[in-house]
């Protein structure tokens, strides 16, 4: 992976879009696996589409009004940096699925919604970046002031028996296999990689709990594993408060419901949007919390 570059690049030609925010004009060129964090730009290792780049997903230009993260704006203006002002702020990764299936609907229907995200990953691994990281997006209710959220291109979980839309989505081929088809009805799927032939990571439908309810999912591709692992390695360079681990009892369990309040206000790190609220499962049992952090500690070092 890319080393994360720390030097302080700030993007130039910048053009208000609200008060007190700024977003880099469509002319500034990045490479292709740079995130950008308070107007500076870091390496991932992953390939990356940010809001000004051909084909990317732009919310500023949607109909919620965008703004910086109080703490971080409070702290910007008593004297110190921008980056060093959000990197007191942020220390959680919230992950969700989107059910959607695809980034490019996903995408549409938060600017209907009048929601936003920092983060899109659609199937074949490619990151789409909608909004500097010094945005406050609306994701996730009460994480929203110190997180970034990230939605995962995966169609969802649902309670066995109601999983109608999994086989929508998901087909055998000839000799068997599981493969990820978008649904005929979707004409232009959006996918940033020429032909591609998605696959689940598991080929079985994966069953388990969240917030006592039993549901059954597809697990996310292998592109969308390895894009994440690095995408949150990065993150955890860029914000030294944000821990690479999930929410785990002693013996390293995923803890499977809403962290009590407390308990959230104390914690670092990823998490689940079931963590955060009591009415929501994703990102679904399917996730391989341990695959992500695993591969995301051997990535820092």
């Amino acid at each position: 992976m890319a080393a994360v570059a720390l030097g302080a690049f700030l993007l130039a030609g910048c053009r208000a879009v609200a008060p007190g925010v700024l977003a880099p004009a469509p002319s500034v060129v990045r490479t292709d696996d740079e995130i950008i964090v308070a107007g500076q730009r870091f390496h991932t290792g992953t390939r990356v589409v940010a809001w000004m780049d051909p084909g990317g997903y732009n919310a500023y230009q949607g109909a919620l009004p965008v703004s910086q993260r109080p703490a971080a704006q409070d702290r910007t203006k008593a004297g110190g940096s921008r980056l060093a002002a959000l990197q007191e702020v942020v220390d959680q990764f919230v992950l969700h699925y989107d059910a959607c299936g695809l980034s490019k609907i996903c995408f549409n229907a938060l600017q209907e919604r009048g929601l936003s995200v920092h983060f899109l990953l659609d199937v074949d691994g490619t990151v789409y970046q909608t909004l500097d990281l010094q945005e406050r997006a609306a994701h996730a209710t009460t994480a929203n002031d110190r997180s970034i959220g990230i939605e995962l291109a995966n169609i969802g979980a649902f309670p066995p028996g109601e999983a109608v839309q999994l086989e929508a989505w998901y087909q055998r081929d000839a000799k068997g296999e599981v493969r990820l088809r978008a649904p005929a009805r979707i004409r232009d799927p959006g996918i940033r990689t020429k032909n591609f032939a998605g696959r689940p990571a598991r080929p079985e439908q994966i069953r388990g709990q969240l917030q006592g309810q039993r549901l059954v999912q597809y697990d996310y591709t292998p592109e969308q594993y390895d894009a994440l692992a690095k995408l949150t390695a990065a993150l955890c360079r860029v914000f030294p408060r944000l821990k690479c681990d999930y929410p785990h009892d002693a013996a390293g369990r995923l803890i499977t419901r809403k962290l009590p309040e407390k308990e959230l206000e104390n914690y670092r790190g990823l998490l689940g949007h079931f963590h955060v609220q009591e009415n929501k499962t994703d990102p679904g049992p399917a996730l391989q919390w341990r695959k992500i952090v695993e591969d995301a500690r051997r990535q820092m070092k």
